[in-house]
């Protein structure tokens, strides 16, 4: 586990997931990311008691937008209750290929076969992963060592937990259990630590757009394939 993870999936997003009306490739992602954050297990688990607690509290009704405002009300109120709280740290683990949290997992089990690695760049491989869902395309990444990918944009919603090592971009270095959102207009150019591999889970909505001259003659042919 990793108790210094600094991107994070935001509150309304972890309030669908303990709702269960988050999707499921998304829903993948951002169990991914709970199994690093202490924080984010927390305030999962302050959501969950605040959703049982409404329960008891209201007859059951649509979550309407007044609904909605009063949960998030209550979760600010909790939040200053945890700021004041001091957390116990915990002990990083290194994770070696194959070690991935629980949701990938139960991917990897339930398929018949494990991860097909294939090459997408000199620096970048892929494996797809069976969801049963058509809306994402779900699939480990691995970068090599001070390898980069392609400059792209994005054409759809990228979600994206690093499970091992780090990267970076022109925004930020991202680390074991970091939770990174990119959209349409969102271009950048991951590179991967020089002190060792990076694998990172992902969920595409739609193909990436390359950015370079040359790939702009290939972003026709780019798909996304769910499974």
């Amino acid at each position: 586990m990793n108790n210094k993870t600094r991107h994070h999936p935001d509150a309304s997003m972890l309030l669908e997931f303990s709702a269960g009306t988050l999707d499921t490739a998304t829903s993948i992602c951002v169990s991914a990311h709970l199994h690093f954050c202490a924080h984010c297990r927390d305030s999962l688990l302050r959501l969950d008691q605040v959703g049982s607690k409404l329960m008891e509290d209201a007859e059951t009704q649509p979550m309407d937008d007044a609904l909605l405002e009063n949960v998030m009300q209550q979760i600010d109120r909790l939040d200053d209750v945890r700021d004041a709280t001091p957390t116990k740290p915990t002990t990083a683990t290194k994770m070696v290929e194959g070690d991935y949290p629980p949701s990938v997992n139960k991917l990897i089990e339930a398929d018949d076969k494990p991860p097909r690695w294939r090459r997408l760049s000199g620096s970048v491989d892929t494996a797809r992963l069976k969801t049963g869902q058509n809306d994402f395309e779900v699939a480990l990444h691995r970068i090599c060592a001070g390898g980069k990918t392609p400059k792209h944009d994005h054409g759809g919603l990228e979600y994206t937990v690093v499970l091992k090592g780090s990267f970076s971009d022109e925004r930020a270095v991202y680390s074991e259990g970091d939770f990174i959102l990119r959209k349409p207009g969102d271009t950048h150019q991951p590179m991967g630590a020089q002190n060792g591999e990076c694998i990172c889970l992902s969920a595409q909505s739609a193909p990436i757009k390359l950015s370079s001259p040359w790939g702009f003659l290939m972003n026709n042919w780019l798909r996304i394939s769910p499974r």
